[in-house]
C-alpha cells in the first residue's frame, strides 16, 4: 500500500482484478497463471497488470474481463476492474462479484488484526484492497 502508481499522462491506471480474483473459486489458487490461461495472455503480463506495473492495451482488458466474465457467470464491464484514477463504475468490489460483504485478505495482520488503513471500512464497503477508500481519497486532501 506504500507503492505509488506510475504516473501516467491523465492520471495512473488502478485495477481490480485481484480482488475480483480472489471472490472466484477459479481464480483463488493459483490465479495468475490460470487467469492468463483463460485470457491467452501470459502470465508475466497478467502479473504486471495486476500488480500496476504496466498499462493495458484495450486488447489485454478486453480479455480478461471475458475470462472473469466466465469465472463469476455474469457479465463485468471492463471499466469496473480497470479504471483511471480508481474512478470505477461500481464503487465496491464486493458489489461488482455479487459478494454479501467481506473484506480483502490483507485488511488484516498476522495477529488478524484490522489494519489502519481499514480500521473505518466496513465489510462489503471496499473498494480495492489496495485502496480501501478509492485512490483518491487515499491522497492527502483528496475525497471521493
Amino acid at each position: 500500500m506504500t507503492k505509488t502508481p506510475t504516473k501516467q499522462a491523465f492520471g495512473p491506471t488502478i485495477n481490480r482484478i485481484a480482488d475480483v480474483m480472489a471472490h472466484t473459486n477459479r481464480y483463488a489458487f493459483c490465479g495468475v497463471a490460470r487467469l492468463a490461461k483463460d485470457a491467452r495472455v501470459s502470465a508475466s503480463s497478467v502479473s504486471r497488470l495486476i500488480n500496476g506495473k504496466m498499462n493495458p492495451s484495450f486488447a489485454m482488458v478486453a480479455r480478461v474481463t471475458s475470462a472473469l466474465e466466465a469465472a463469476v457467470g455474469y457479465r463485468i464491464d471492463p471499466r469496473d476492474l480497470v479504471a483511471e484514477l480508481g474512478r470505477f463504475l461500481t464503487t465496491n468490489t464486493c458489489d461488482l462479484t455479487g459478494c454479501q460483504g467481506c473484506l480483502p485478505e490483507n485488511a488484516t495482520d498476522e495477529f488478524g488484526d484490522i489494519k489502519p488503513a481499514f480500521a473505518n471500512i466496513k465489510p462489503g464497503r471496499w473498494v480495492t484492497s489496495r485502496y480501501p477508500s478509492g485512490y483518491q481519497s487515499s491522497k492527502k486532501g483528496g475525497s471521493r
